[in-house]
């Protein structure tokens, strides 16, 4: 049997609408890149290497971390893996490094699939979809889960993209999040079972903050929507340049991670990373999504420059 090899992130698929160019990889179904005008939006890696610190993985069928890798549902107990060892969590999902089909691929659109197959602590069967498509107000991204499994599944959803500009340094950089209340965490990064008001503190970004020295791996609860239900994140420079992260209904939670950028670089991309549930919401169930055999979950967002 002939062994297949592409790339450490398989196959790459790219979409491009005017000076917008997108590659996505068959490695986790998730974003290698985005670029206007040949500056990074979104922090990229190149097609030789994997993606570090989950660059644009799609995480599923759970975000953030699992206490002890242990939860209960519908009754059972059971038991994943640790993928982040020190903490004793399981962590982001079962998906990010799988490989991913593609069903479609237009100049400007790509849909891509995986199956999740019941295994040890997750006996579940989903089918995962996303279409990634471009058009004149950036990049559009449209995610489906599928219970194709006999009993209900539990089932959250995150994304981890980098905003950056153009890969220098964030010091001065302005961070915009649509969140009044932060998730207090222990020295595990699992929720204490606590919220902290960021009314008055260091850690309100409503009206746009710079960053500066801030180290952030904070998960918050998206308090400021649209009328249509959208919120909207920014990273910009002094100049107002930079890029948008919005993201629909669907995800009531945002994680900003900026400890350590793609490659090692500290401080010159933030990862902003819409949630439909907080971290351990297998075992808290806040904003667990538990679908029926046959149901499908829908949730969309989106990145545009600015």
């Amino acid at each position: 049997m002939t062994a297949r090899w592409n790339t450490p992130s398989g196959h790459q698929w790219t979409i491009e609408a005017g000076t917008q160019r997108v590659t996505l990889v068959e490695v986790g179904g998730g974003l290698r890149e985005y670029t206007v005008n040949g500056r990074d939006v979104l922090a990229s890696y190149p097609a030789d290497a994997m993606a570090s610190k989950g660059v644009g993985q799609i995480l599923a069928p759970w975000p953030n971390r699992i206490r002890d890798g242990k939860y209960t549902f519908d009754g059972q107990e059971h038991k994943l893996s640790w993928d982040e060892t020190d903490k004793r969590t399981a962590i982001h999902g079962l998906v990010r490094w799988e490989l991913w089909d593609r069903l479609d691929h237009t100049p400007t659109a790509v849909t891509l699939a995986r199956t999740v197959q019941p295994r040890p602590g997750y006996p579940f069967a989903l089918v995962l979809r996303v279409t990634y498509s471009l058009g004149k107000d950036g990049l559009k991204v449209e995610h489906q889960a599928i219970n194709v499994g006999p009993t209900a599944a539990p089932f959250g959803l995150g994304i981890h993209p980098f905003l950056t500009l153009g890969g220098d340094p964030l010091d001065s950089a302005t961070l915009t999040l649509p969140a009044g209340k932060r998730i207090l965490v222990d020295d595990r990064l699992l929720p204490t079972g606590e919220l902290a008001d960021v009314a008055g503190t260091d850690w309100d970004y409503r009206e746009g903050r710079k960053i500066g020295s801030a180290s952030l791996d904070t998960p918050f609860v998206v308090t400021e929507r649209g009328s249509d239900g959208i919120a909207v994140s920014e990273l910009v420079d002094a100049d107002g340049r930079g890029g948008q992260l919005w993201q629909d209904s669907s995800f009531g939670w945002v994680q900003a991670y900026n400890g350590i950028g793609p490659g090692g670089e500290a401080n010159r991309a933030i990862a902003v990373e819409p949630m439909t549930c907080p971290p351990d919401a297998f075992n808290s169930g806040e904003g667990l999504i538990t679908l029926q055999p046959g149901e499908r979950w829908t949730g969309t967002w989106g990145v545009r420059p600015v």
